[in-house]
């Protein structure tokens, strides 16, 4: 039995030590699964397009962004629920506009555009699982070479949003309660030749994760009550946006497949001062004195779970 199961793990809470020292978030183009899942341009475009070549391509996501009092916020793309027929018709609507800016190439997906980047390749940009949720200001493309693209991209963003502003599609949303689609979000640029797992993928069978995008063909969705592993499979869980209600039961199911021999190890992993550490845990560590006070059978049964937070208290940190 060589059954091992992995976490990136979720931080509870964020300390204000750890938020000042994570510069490298704004600097990032994509979340850490993302890159972990594709390398540190993150080039979606080039992973999801049909077209197998050498060329720069990006990706034009239909999005909500959300007007507050004093700045705009991107919405989470998964609650966008979009129907073939609306992207068909706000895409017709924008053709010209389109082909102007980017030509006849384009991919169509009811989600999202992806198009050869041709000049805007060397723009810096952050996927909306990156910058969902934030004021976009920090997160808008910029101009990494050629100076003047990201003006031009923006040019042709509000072009877009122009046209689709009191969109019959959009109205209709409204009018059932959906966020509208109001502009594009450009991300994920890059050529087939970037992408590249990180070796902690190496050897896993089944990626659990909840990304909205299809990123690797050993995804799965995760699903925390019916996560299992198999015999001599090494599973990774990306579990860094679960709750803490959520990842207690999580862990403290892996805890006890751990104590009855279906487990061999849990590996956890985070991302810390710039660097992603690893603990390591085994059946041995449970006989451990302060583990196993923490992970005895009477425990367990009386509190019904593994504590995360008074397990996370004694963890061993080491560089990966």
């Amino acid at each position: 039995m060589s059954t091992k199961i992995s976490f990136l793990i979720p931080e509870f809470p964020q300390s204000k030590e750890q938020a000042e020292v994570e510069d490298s978030f704004y600097e990032q183009k994509g979340t850490l699964e993302e890159i972990l899942l594709l390398g540190k341009d993150v080039p979606i475009g080039a992973k999801l397009s049909q077209k197998r070549d050498l060329q720069d391509r990006m990706c034009l996501e239909l999005v909500h962004l959300h007007a507050t009092r004093d700045h705009i916020v991107l919405m989470d793309p998964r609650m966008m629920e979009i129907d073939p027929q609306e992207e068909l018709t706000l895409r017709n609507c924008v053709e010209d506009t389109l082909q102007h800016f980017l030509g006849d190439q384009g991919e169509f997906f009811s989600e999202r555009w992806i198009y050869p980047a041709g000049p805007f390749s060397s723009l810096k940009t952050h996927t909306p699982q990156h910058a969902m949720g934030l004021n976009i200001d920090i997160w808008m493309p910029k101009d990494a070479g050629t100076p003047g693209l990201a003006k031009k991209w923006r040019q042709l963003q509000n072009e877009i949003q122009m046209i689709w502003h009191d969109h019959p599609v959009n109205e209709a949303r409204q009018a059932r309660g959906q966020l509208s689609i109001n502009s594009v979000w450009l991300y994920g640029i890059g050529q087939q030749t970037m992408i590249q797992a990180h070796p902690i993928l190496n050897g896993v069978s089944k990626i659990h994760s909840r990304h909205p995008v299809q990123l690797d063909h050993r995804m799965v969705s995760l699903e925390v009550g019916q996560l299992s592993s198999s015999a001599n499979e090494h599973h990774f869980v990306f579990a860094q946006d679960l709750s803490l209600t959520d990842w207690n039961n999580l862990w403290s199911k892996n805890i006890e497949l751990l104590a009855e021999n279906d487990l061999e190890k849990i590996q956890l992993l985070r991302k810390y001062q710039g660097q992603i550490q690893q603990c390591t845990l085994t059946k041995t560590h449970l006989n451990i004195s302060l583990w196993k006070k923490l992970f005895s059978s009477r425990n367990l049964i009386k509190s019904k779970q593994a504590d995360w937070m008074e397990y996370s208290k004694i963890l061993n940190w080491t560089p990966l």
